[in-house]
Parts: structure tokens; C-alpha cells; sequence
């Protein structure tokens, strides 16, 4: 992708790559990104003063040498420093082994191209890691789930009409298909804008039992509701025509998607925020994870996040998918009412 846009900004292509090239462009945004920041360097290189000195024809390969011996070396001491890069204009001086103004700003210049390159795609590889690690996560809930499954004729963890989308990872819980600690820590992404705090303090998302949130405070419950589901949306069902709301079955179906990157509102097209808002990894029914890059399937109502209303709620039918985040209900954000006896989860129109 980075040598295609080089050459693009170049205009080193010839007609028919440049027309690929400028189509990619108009869809994916990853490499809108990847040619700005191409053409910024580009420019800024043309911005350096054109009347400065000629340097050397020799520069390249005895700056190299210097490189060379000085990673040899382990450090930069007088004995690995070669001669220096640019000739003395002095012809009463021979060669030595100090270098003048004009070998710094050089090497300076070097340094700082070298950093604007590599600083960037350094980012690009920790966030990649990252994901990959977070994909790893998914799996492991995939494999709880397809056990799940299989233990109850074929149906995933369902979400109640007045339950939060949370409720996946207490019913996983109770099922005993994954352990206390392997489902804590398979909650938690490391993209989270979370994790680090979570992992400071050694904990992984905290998953309520029942019992627990049946004693709960009005704030604790509300905390829980939002954090127990973790990282990740999880598939709610739909409404039927007759106006029943229905549960999504297991199939192993490799189309069916079950979870994903929580979405995020402050995301340009509610998707996640976890990976550079660039997209989500997504995890269907066979096991398999993907990274989407876009939130929308096939037409302009087809989202995973949001129903064919454009809420984030139940699907208004059997194709419309899903996926919410931890505090989502089938009927929309769920509101709570505390009182001595028990507390009452009411769906929000």
C-alpha cells in the first residue's frame, strides 16, 4: 500500500494503476489516512532550502560505515567515529576526525527523517499486536460459546427482553463452559481506552453473579451493567412480525456473527473505537474471527450495531443483526428503579 501511494503522489504510475489506486481511495479510509500522512512528508522534504551546500557523493556510504562500526561497538566512542562526513574548506587543515556544523545538521536531519518514518509504523505494529491479542480473546469466548451451545440444544446465552447485553458473560459464568479468571481475563481487549487501567490494578472485568446484583445498590448495579459484558457487543435477538421478541439460535453458521468490538458513539458510524477506529474484529458462529473494517455488510441498512430503524436495539427481524454493547437491552438503554424489595429493569422506548 505505502509504495503504490508514493508512486500515486509521485505520479510514477501509469494510467490504469493510478485509476486502482485513486478508486481505493474513494472506499477505504485506511488508505486516505496512509496518503495524507505520505503526502505531508513529501512536501515537507520540498519545503528544505534547495541553495544549501552539495553534500558529498561519498555521505551515504561513510555514514553507513559509521553506523556500522558504532552498532558494532555497542556505543559511539572516538574510536568507531570516522572521518568527517563533509570536506574541510580549510586547505591548511588535512583530514581528522572531528566533525564541522555541517556534519551535525546532516546527521540531525537524518535522525529526524528517520524518526517521522519509523515513529508511525511503530504504532501501526504495537496497535496491530494489539489486535491480535484481542482477536485471541474473542476465540477463547468463541469456544465458551459454541460449548455452551452444545450443553443447551443449541441456544446461545439468551438476552431478556428487560436484560442488558452484559448478561451473556453471567449466564457463561453460571453455565461453568469457562472459568472465573479465563472468562476476566477474555473480557478484556487491550485496546480498551480501560485496559491499562484495569491491568494496574490486576483485576479483568469483574462479572456479577446473580446474587450479587440482586444486592446491589442502584450505582453498583448500574456500574456492573455497563462493565460486565467487557470489551466486546454481544448479538441480541429480533422481533418477529407478530411482535414477539426472538432469540438467535447456534448453527455454526460462518456468516452468523455472534460478538465484537463494542461500538462506540463517539465513532464516526458507531463502530469501534479499539483499533484506531478503523474497524472491528468480529466473531462468528464457527469460530472464526474477523477483522471488518467497515461496520456495514451490504446496503445502506445493513449494520451490525444498530437495527434497520437505526437503533441501537433488537432487530426488526430475523436478518437485521445486532450487536450491542454491554448495557444495551433489546428495547433500547435500560433504565433502573431501586426500591426495599428488588430492583426493576424498565426498557426505554
Amino acid at each position: 500500500m505505502r509504495d503504490e501511494l508514493l508512486a500515486y503522489l509521485l505520479n510514477d504510475l501509469d494510467d490504469q494503476q493510478r485509476q486502482r489506486v485513486e478508486e481505493r481511495l474513494q472506499v477505504d479510509p485506511i488508505w486516505q489516512h496512509e496518503l495524507e500522512r505520505l503526502r505531508s512528508y513529501v512536501e515537507a522534504s520540498r519545503e528544505q532550502d534547495d541553495d544549501s551546500e552539495p553534500l558529498p557523493i561519498d555521505l551515504v556510504s561513510r555514514t553507513c560505515s559509521f553506523v556500522k562500526q558504532a552498532s558494532s561497538k555497542g556505543e559511539l566512542s572516538p574510536a568507531v567515529l570516522p572521518a568527517k562526513l563533509s570536506e574541510s574548506r580549510d586547505a591548511t587543515q588535512t583530514r581528522s576526525n572531528h566533525w564541522t556544523m555541517v556534519d551535525w545538521v546532516v546527521v540531525a536531519s537524518i535522525l529526524t527523517i528517520m524518526g517521522t518514518l519509523l515513529v508511525p509504523a511503530i504504532q501501526e505494529s504495537r496497535e496491530a499486536a494489539r489486535r491480535v491479542q484481542c482477536e485471541a480473546k474473542l476465540k477463547d469466548l468463541g469456544q465458551a460459546l459454541q460449548a455452551y451451545a452444545k450443553r443447551h440444544n443449541g441456544q446461545l446465552p439468551a438476552i431478556g427482553r428487560a436484560e442488558n447485553a452484559g448478561m451473556y458473560a453471567v449466564k457463561l459464568l453460571e453455565s461453568g463452559v469457562i472459568s472465573p479468571q479465563a472468562l476476566r481475563d477474555s473480557l478484556l481487549c487491550p485496546s480498551d481506552d480501560t485496559a491499562e487501567s484495569t491491568l494496574e490494578n490486576g483485576q479483568g472485568v469483574r462479572v456479577p453473579t446473580r446474587e450479587e446484583l440482586r444486592r446491589a445498590t442502584h450505582a453498583q448495579i448500574q456500574w456492573m451493567i455497563k462493565r460486565m459484558g467487557g470489551s466486546f457487543a454481544y448479538r441480541i435477538g429480533y422481533v418477529d412480525r407478530q411482535g414477539n421478541y426472538r432469540q438467535i439460535k447456534f448453527t455454526g453458521s460462518s456468516s452468523e456473527p455472534m460478538m465484537a468490538d463494542k461500538p462506540s458513539y463517539a465513532v464516526a458510524g458507531f463502530q469501534s473505537p479499539h483499533h484506531g477506529a478503523c474497524g472491528q474484529n468480529v466473531l462468528f458462529q464457527d469460530g472464526r474471527v474477523s477483522y471488518v473494517q467497515i461496520c456495514i455488510q451490504t446496503g445502506p441498512d445493513k449494520h451490525w450495531f444498530l437495527n434497520e430503524n437505526k437503533k441501537h436495539a433488537a432487530g426488526t427481524h430475523r436478518a437485521d443483526i445486532v450487536m450491542g454493547r454491554s448495557e444495551a437491552s433489546p428495547y433500547g438503554t435500560i433504565a433502573l428503579i431501586k426500591n426495599k424489595e428488588k430492583t426493576v429493569i424498565l426498557p426505554q422506548p
